[in-house]
């Protein structure tokens, strides 16, 4: 219920909306210039939505759920229109059609405050339509999606707040409203990262289609009208509220349509889980082979770098070569198929050059990104670049090739082994098992060139940003283990990774298809102790599994948070590994990590 008379809050209103306004443009502008994280873009913007709902409320008499309410929506719809702002124009044609909407709705209601700042909403970004949709053109950036949201949803929550009907505030909103809503409700189903940046929104598939961007933006400008002449008839009493939702609804479910209509449909999700793969051969005994010459495909990574200045050391002759730049859709789940993808890799005549007279080939070259999004990006490095390695290798006549792959393939089963079985969790480690089959699928139609996978564990290092996070948390509160800590660990040295490759490349043994990187001894409290050299907190083994599950579920679609569960649940319950290859190929001593942990991430 209002509390006082329209003239004497008129300006006090105003003042909170711009207060308000001008907060959610410094948020914009911090974006901008240093980028913020999630949560402190989050804390911002609450902020932003409290400065206004608060006040508004107590000028309006609101109860305090109303006021709590209205702010989380007024920091809803700033990210809204950071969402839609992807295409010249779409904001600049929201803002004078929002502006009009509420300035007609002013006048209809005899709110002069409110007729007010929609001629100011409408007039400033109808003002930047000409500099956005010229060449060179200039664009919002945050600092203006987040203006445009803030202003648009404090002026409709106060307009609301004041007794204005809540219908027609809505219909001009419906739109950016509806394509968001669907987008996220999308991929929360399909358990795709709702706070990465995609290209899935309505709009920005209607440029896929072959529309223009003024095209696209005066579609959604058109829907905008249309939903808002809908909730102007129900402000004017021609039509009952739920009439008006109706309309605006059908319409809204006509623009979501619309990608469909002109042939579109969103690419499906690949799904994490794998078919069966029968065993691959083993690779031939070489009694005979005496490799002098390497070629090391990523030798600019941590782990190609490691590898290739180890091989230097050792007087061996060492061929640095950057790993191929391809993309693969991710929707490939074939080992065959990709196999034979890479085979037509443009570049392979080079690589094949680049590898003659070589004895030994290893591929590290990858996407070390564990929180990724699935991206044609992240297939092709890990997924379709070992299976080109191997078909050059072969062609240039090497005899061993060697694909350094990870043991997050398997998952958080109990034990890791060297089977085929795999239990891929993520976008990352998906694309790293298919670059594993697919290499391995290749191998078999090799002549030359023997296939071998080594999954690579936990691996830490000097100058590793991972290893020096790992010392920071156990250091801090956070370090904990589940029960005793007595549970086995995959932590593993950079120096137990390569000596291990190094031993396989020039191994005159039995090898296997895939062999996975020797255990170095410690457990999950081993490791806390010699990171921090003190003991750790002791969790109940019940409260860590309940906990860890809960964050699976939210990880599913928020990557950080799948990469932080990983990463915990490794601290918390370590893991088991078997290899048959364990007296053949024994782990470095165990102080080799236990030196590494002590000093961090810190290069000496």
């Amino acid at each position: 219920m209002v509390i006082a008379r329209p003239s004497d809050i008129a300006v006090a209103l105003v003042a909170v909306i711009a207060v308000g306004v001008f907060l959610a443009s410094l948020v914009g502008l911090a974006e901008d210039v240093r980028g913020l994280s999630v949560l402190v873009r989050a804390m911002g913007q609450l902020v932003v939505g409290l400065v206004v709902a608060v006040p508004l409320g107590a000028l309006t008499g609101q109860s305090w759920g109303a006021v709590l309410f209205f702010a989380v929506a007024i920091m809803s719809y700033v990210n809204v229109a950071n969402f839609m702002d992807g295409v010249n124009g779409i904001s600049g044609l929201h803002g004078a059609v929002v502006g009009i909407s509420y300035s007609f709705i002013g006048v209809l209601t005899a709110m002069p405050w409110l007729t007010f700042l929609g001629l100011v909403i409408s007039a400033v970004f109808a003002a930047f339509l000409p500099w956005n949709l010229t060449r060179p053109g200039l664009f919002l950036g945050d600092v203006g999606s987040y203006l445009l949201g803030a202003s648009i949803a404090s002026v409709g929550v106060a307009a609301i707040f004041y007794g204005a009907e809540p219908v027609a505030v809505i219909a001009p909103l419906a739109v950016y409203l509806a394509d968001t809503s669907f987008t996220l409700f999308r991929r929360l189903r399909n358990g795709e990262p709702v706070l990465r940046s995609h290209r899935m929104h309505v709009y920005q598939r209607l440029t896929e289609t072959g529309l223009s961007h003024l095209q696209v933006s005066a579609i959604v400008t058109l829907f905008s009208i249309a939903t808002s002449i809908a909730g102007g008839l129900v402000l004017l009493a021609l039509v009952p509220a739920w009439t008006g939702l109706i309309l605006i609804g059908g319409l809204c479910a006509a623009f979501l349509l619309l990608p469909r209509f002109r042939g579109h449909s969103p690419e499906p999700r690949p799904h994490m889980a794998l078919g069966s793969l029968d065993p691959p051969a083993s690779p031939l005994m070489r009694p005979r082979f005496r490799p002098t010459r390497w070629a090391i495909v990523g030798a600019s990574g941590f782990v190609g770098d490691a590898l290739a200045t180890q091989l230097e050391a050792r007087g061996f002759d060492v061929r640095r070569i950057p790993g191929p730049r391809v993309r693969m859709a991710p929707r490939l789940d074939r080992a065959e198929e990709i196999s034979d993808v890479a085979v037509n890799y443009p570049g392979m005549a080079a690589l094949v050059t680049s590898f003659q007279a070589t004895d030994v080939v290893v591929n590290a070259a990858g996407l070390a990104t564990p929180d990724a999004p699935h991206t044609y990006e992240l297939y092709g490095a890990n997924a379709l670049v070992p299976a080109i390695v191997l078909h050059a290798a072969d062609r240039a006549g090497v005899e061993r090739t060697i694909h350094i792959s990870s043991a997050a393939v398997q998952g958080n089963r109990a034990v890791l082994d060297e089977t085929m079985e795999v239990l891929p969790f993520s976008p990352y480690s998906r694309s790293k098992a298919l670059g594993e089959r697919a290499f391995l699928a290749a191998g078999r139609a090799t002549k030359n060139s023997d296939a071998i996978v080594i999954r690579a564990t936990s691996v830490q290092g000097h100058g590793r940003s991972t290893t020096e996070t790992l010392r920071t948390i156990s250091r801090s509160p956070m370090a904990s283990v589940a029960g005793d800590g007595s549970q086995p660990t995959v932590v593993s040295s950079i120096d137990g990774l390569v000596d291990f490759v190094i031993r396989v490349s020039t191994s005159n043994e039995s090898l296997g298809p895939v062999m996975l990187q020797p255990w170095e001894g410690l457990s999950a409290g081993d490791v806390l102790r010699a990171a921090s050299g003190t003991e750790p907190l002791h969790l109940p083994r019940w409260l860590c599994r309940a906990s860890l599950f809960c964050a699976r579920q939210l990880g599913r679609v928020v990557p950080e948070i799948a990469g932080m569960t990983r990463r915990l649940e490794m601290m918390w319950m370590g893991q088991g590994q078997a290899s048959a290859f364990d007296s053949t190929f024994p782990a470095v001593p165990r102080q080799h990590i236990e030196t590494i942990l002590a000093r961090g991430g810190v290069r000496t």
